[in-house]
């Protein structure tokens, strides 16, 4: 499995395709330092705030992206069926490209968004529109709920047979979820557990704000809304959840006749 772990990695990193997804998500990352509507005098903390809804629609559609590569892109020219026949077992080819999609997003998560934020941090200083540790707080938990999409994306590329189909729903399943969660909410219907898009939109809400005085100005207030009980239950949701979709492919995947 490790071969194929390293195999999918190397191909990964020569892909065209997930280069220009890496490269897009790195130019918006640039945007929101440059554009119009940030502040150069912002602090870091309040740059946290304001990546919040841009992180919301990139996650998903990064992930979706690169998962769907790295695990269907072989599948379209039966290199994975190949695989098997010299010897390799199901469960090598199926986890071996999901553990490799798995390391690839974690890294763009931990290295990508973090940018900016030290960016105004160094030019400005942290600020008080939000404590450190709440900062910490909402990008650890950035990564149980990318395991539940990766776990979901790698299903559907095996259930599919090839990357087109997930890259397509990537493309169109965000937007449709933001919509019906914010529809159903109007109806008192509110999404939580059941999407790992409501986890994330609810994890990244900071439409809940005010105003504070910091160094003789004003600043704004991000009022976080996460107790305990929901950080645990969006780690064990998000891991039970995503384990469920990744075996739940991998058992449909494992009867499968090679074409």
């Amino acid at each position: 499995m490790l071969n194929i772990i390293k195999a999918t990695l190397r191909q990964s990193r020569r892909d065209i395709f997930l280069k220009i997804t890496a490269g897009y998500l790195l130019l918006m990352v640039v945007l929101s330092i440059l554009g119009e509507e940030i502040d150069w005098k912002a602090h870091g903390s309040m740059m946290v705030g304001t990546l919040g809804m841009f992180l919301q629609f990139a996650i998903p559609i990064v992930t979706g992206v690169l998962t769907g590569r790295a695990c269907g892109s072989d599948l379209r020219d039966k290199t994975a069926n190949y695989e098997i026949l010299f010897g390799k077992k199901r469960y090598e080819v199926y986890f071996g490209r999901f553990f490799a999609s798995l390391i690839f997003m974690f890294v763009l998560v931990a290295l990508i968004p973090p940018i900016p934020v030290l960016f105004m941090t160094i030019k400005n200083g942290w600020g008080a529109s939000l404590a450190v540790s709440e900062a910490l707080t909402l990008y650890g938990m950035l990564f149980p709920i990318v395991f539940r999409m990766v776990c979901f994306y790698t299903a559907i590329t095996f259930f599919s047979g090839n990357d087109v189909v997930t890259i397509i729903l990537t493309t169109i399943g965000p937007m449709v979820l933001i919509l019906s969660v914010y529809m159903l909410k109007e109806l008192d219907y509110n999404v939580t557990w059941q999407t790992a898009m409501s986890d994330l939109m609810r994890l990244l809400d900071f439409s809940n704000e005010g105003s504070g005085f910091f160094e003789g100005e004003d600043t704004t207030v991000y009022k976080l809304d996460l107790p305990v009980s929901l950080i645990v239950r969006m780690i064990c949701t998000s891991v039970g959840i995503g384990a469920a979709w990744l075996f739940g492919g991998y058992a449909i995947y494992r009867r499968r006749d090679i074409p």
